[in-house]
């Protein structure tokens, strides 16, 4: 993975520094300022230590407001959308190619789920990648890995970190039902659990419960899906369009209609799987099934507590979230 080169050019220009620059890197040395930022440094987000060095420099009186402890909420919509060039556009200070590079963290690894099962693709690993792509002031901007992954060249050489999930898989036993959660690009761990499933021929009920904005242009894998929920291999298919009628629709909320069941195939020995946004998503989701165990359990809010703990404990209910 690496920066865009139009960014870093971007940057180059906005600091005024030379892309010839040679700077010294930690493990690898003297290297050019340009091939510094295209493949060793997060140079797209803003952190806090640039925002300090900013406001130091600049001595600007809407930093020094907004980076008051009490203004948090007001800096996080000030800075939304921002990346670490438009703030040193916006203010326009002197630094040196080594002050630079002391403000941004080297570039780290993104960790994606492997949306594929090796019963299904022995040679081949897959994942589901949103590009993130808008504009800020008129000027394009992008994701890192997400538009790296989707604009490189075919058959570049991609490096890859892996990072082993210990309990995030499915149910070892072969007729244990699996309710599966994963609205978006959360869907990825699951295609491979219900590719796994079927590779190792296992009997267990299947449940999935996948949402995005609009079915004609957001139903991942929706071919794969519906054959499968066809064949009875994917017991049961919940599907929730939020933008598809004026009401939104969210998985929590389709949850929420199947209750009965759901609680049914938690207490038939379910195992109960999320994956996805971590901010709003999974503690919508956690409240739907803390609801939905009372309910249908007919337990008291803290029994309910209580069941949903050891479901947990006892790694029936598992999370990926980010």
């Amino acid at each position: 993975m690496q920066n865009c080169p139009d960014l870093v050019t971007e940057l180059l220009s906005v600091t005024k520094l030379s892309a010839e620059t040679l700077v010294n890197v930690d493990g690898l040395g003297e290297i050019p300022l340009e091939f510094a930022l295209l493949k060793h440094f997060e140079i797209a987000r803003i952190n806090q230590n640039l925002l300090q060095f900013v406001l130091d420099r600049s001595q600007s009186s809407e930093l020094a407001h907004l980076l008051q402890p009490e203004h948090k909420d007001q800096l996080h919509q000030w800075l939304w959308g921002k990346q670490s060039v438009d703030l040193l556009q916006e203010y326009s200070i002197d630094l040196t190619a080594s002050e630079l590079l002391s403000l941004c963290k080297r570039l780290q690894p993104r960790l994606y789920s492997i949306s594929s099962s090796p019963k299904a693709t022995p040679q081949e690993v897959h994942l589901t990648v949103a590009a993130v792509r808008y504009t800020y002031k008129g000027k394009p901007r992008k994701g890192v890995a997400s538009t790296f992954l989707a604009d490189c060249p075919q058959n570049i050489e991609v490096p890859i970190f892996v990072q082993k999930s210990a309990h995030f898989r499915p149910p070892a036993k072969p007729d244990t039902p699996m309710i599966m959660v994963g609205p978006g690009t959360g869907i990825a761990p699951f295609r491979a659990f219900l590719q796994e499933r079927q590779g190792r021929g296992d009997s267990g009920k299947n449940w999935l419960f996948f949402g995005e904005q609009h079915r004609s242009t957001d139903f991942y894998y929706q071919d794969q899906l519906k054959q499968w929920h066809e064949d009875g291999f994917l017991t049961r298919l919940d599907l929730a369009f939020s933008r598809d009628q004026p009401e939104k629709i969210y998985v929590q909320d389709q949850m929420r209609a199947q209750g009965a069941e759901l609680w049914a195939w938690l207490e038939a020995g379910a195992h109960f799987y999320v994956c996805g946004d971590a901010s709003r998503m999974a503690k919508d989701v956690d409240k739907a099934l803390g609801d939905i165990v009372q309910t249908h359990g007919k337990l008291t809010p803290e029994e309910s507590k209580a069941y949903l703990k050891k479901l947990a404990a006892d790694k029936r209910y598992v999370r990926d979230v980010y």
